[in-house]
């Protein structure tokens, strides 16, 4: 029997729908669903669209905050803090990348913290953002061990 192959572009297009009707705004799903597409194509399968039911799941007990920005903690020109109020955890780290992308061409460095974030799916799908562009990342997260 031959494995079923789908196109990146269909199974991000898919995600994306599955997630808008979850309700979540339309700029955090399509964001969420490229993440998790990524996440699949660079081989990490437990952080990729395997997480789509979970996730849909939390948008629809409220374990996912549905629209919205994080709140700003701090803000200095190489270092921000941001609370993620539990937005999807792909849409604030791949904003958090960009902001710190932007300042860090301007500073030398940046370094962007949130606390409170939904989960991030697969770090090593925000790489490619950041190497196109002749810049490195650091990126770490913590979280409370499984089960508390």
């Amino acid at each position: 029997m031959s494995e079923k192959k789908y196109k990146a572009e269909d199974l991000i297009r898919y995600a994306t729908a599955l997630l808008d009707k979850g309700g979540l705004e339309a700029d955090k799903s399509k964001v969420v669903a490229e993440i998790l597409v990524e996440g699949d194509l660079l081989g990490h399968t437990t952080h990729g669209l395997q997480l789509l039911a979970p996730y849909l799941n939390d948008l629809e007990k409220g374990g996912m905050t549905k629209s919205g920005s994080p709140r700003v903690l701090a803000d200095f020109p190489a270092a921000v803090t941001w609370d993620g109020m539990r937005l999807p955890g792909p849409w604030l780290t791949a904003s958090a990348v960009d902001l710190a992308l932007e300042r860090a061409k301007k500073m030398g460095t940046c370094a962007v913290t949130i606390r409170r974030s939904h989960h991030i799916a697969c770090l090593a799908a925000y790489l490619k953002r950041v190497t196109d562009q002749g810049m490195m990342v650091m990126l770490i997260s913590s979280g409370p061990e499984t089960g508390g």
